[in-house]
């Protein structure tokens, strides 16, 4: 799913004028919302509980989580519908292109559901199989439209949408989930306290996407534009890697905590050694590669991007997003072990002052130079929430 958000951007980028391509990356931002509040309420959950179970628990849980995304998706269909109705173009906001995505969010939300059930299964290859197809669909689609209309907005939107429907449908005919046998009551009553913070947290994460999109719209239309762009090839890959990681680590880590919680009293438990060697390694492994991929992208992009005069705005963000994207995945290990401890409430912590501190950063370096100045307070943002969440680790490894 990563890739088909990430080919959004740079199709948008490559195929529309900048000022075009700003108001579908705004229109995608509000998407990216509804799907990340998703991923919080049932995704999330599903990865953090349902990898406990291997009986008719964990095929309930997925019944419940499923049927409550529907639910999201109708109503946030409604939702795109209305703010396309009521709420016409004013200055550099411009969100016309909701309209397009409105009839398939409740289909880019159960396909996104369907991945997280796979993952909480620990079966990756066929989470990665209903993605393949997704991508497939929206190449085909794309292709079709490109050749027969021409480059547009709404023919990368339905495509994206095309294909989620034709992904999820997969995940359907392979599994035969009876989703009418779920019930959104049972799933909040189930898993109010994880799905409660967890979307709490979300919201937060959320927004901050949403603040710094409509932000940056405002500083004009081609900055955003220049800053999707340069995200989506420098850090969204790597936020796909996090949480491809995320959804293989924290099932195993879950599955750990719950021996942990078992076999509390009984002397020295060899889950909890297990548990942090597991984090200790990979963190290992994550911030040596956190710095490897600093160094790649940086040089990358400066060679590339200063050879293409379309983009030669975005060079300066570069250094700034590869940074970025390397405290992500140095983060990537205690974000994944504080989602198996369920240790929701510190999550939701971690991300208010991340959020705040990035917030803060982004318009304070607006104020003082321009874009660039921008996206080095975001960097600020992202090193403060790492030192934040490796001592959240710390304090919550001592209760276990």
């Amino acid at each position: 799913m990563g890739l088909a958000n990430a080919g959004n951007t740079l199709l948008a980028a490559i195929l529309l004028p900048r000022a075009r391509a700003s108001d579908l990356l705004l229109a995608a931002a509000v998407a990216y919302f509804a799907i990340g509040l998703n991923r919080a309420f049932v995704g999330d959950v599903l990865l953090a509980l349902a990898s406990r179970y291997d009986d008719d628990r964990r095929e309930r849980l997925v019944r419940d989580g499923l049927c409550s995304a529907m639910g999201l998706g109708l109503l946030g269909m409604l939702a795109f519908a209305g703010v396309w109705a009521f709420f016409p173009p004013a200055g550099p906001i411009d969100l016309r292109d909701l309209i397009w995505l409105a009839p398939f969010l409740p289909m880019i939300l159960l396909h996104d559901t369907g991945r997280y059930a796979y993952l909480s299964a620990q079966a990756p290859v066929r989470a990665l199989s209903i993605d393949l197809v997704w991508i497939t669909t929206q190449a085909t689609i794309i292709i079709i439209s490109v050749i027969v209309f021409g480059p547009s907005a709404p023919g990368l939107l339905i495509a994206w949408g095309g294909g989620a429907s034709v992904g999820f449908s997969a995940f359907l005919f392979r599994e035969r989930v009876a989703i009418w046998r779920g019930d959104p009551r049972r799933w909040l009553a189930q898993t109010r306290q994880l799905a409660g913070w967890f979307t709490a947290t979300a919201v937060i994460a959320q927004t901050q996407t949403l603040a710094i999109g409509f932000l940056t719209g405002g500083l004009s239309k081609t900055a955003l534009s220049g800053l999707r762009t340069a995200q989506a090839t420098l850090l969204q890959p790597v936020q796909n890697v996090q949480l491809a990681v995320q959804g293989l680590l924290v099932p195993r880590l879950s599955r750990l905590v719950s021996e942990i919680e078992s076999s509390a009293g009984e002397g020295r438990d060899p889950a909890l050694g297990r548990f942090r060697h597991t984090v200790r390694t990979t963190a290992l492994v994550f911030t040596g590669l956190g710095a490897a991929v600093v160094v790649v992208l940086w040089s990358v992009a400066n060679l590339v991007l200063t050879r293409v005069d379309k983009f030669m705005d975005i060079v300066p963000l570069a250094l700034p997003i590869s940074l970025q994207a390397g405290i992500y995945l140095a983060q990537v290990p205690f974000t994944a072990a504080l989602r198996g401890m369920h240790e929701a409430p510190l999550l939701f912590t971690q991300y208010a002052l991340f959020t705040t501190v990035s917030l803060t950063g982004f318009v304070t370096g607006a104020r003082m130079g321009d874009l660039t100045g921008a996206v080095w307070g975001l960097v600020t943002g992202s090193a403060v929430g790492l030192m934040v969440m490796v001592a959240l680790y710390s304090v919550s490894t001592r209760r276990l």
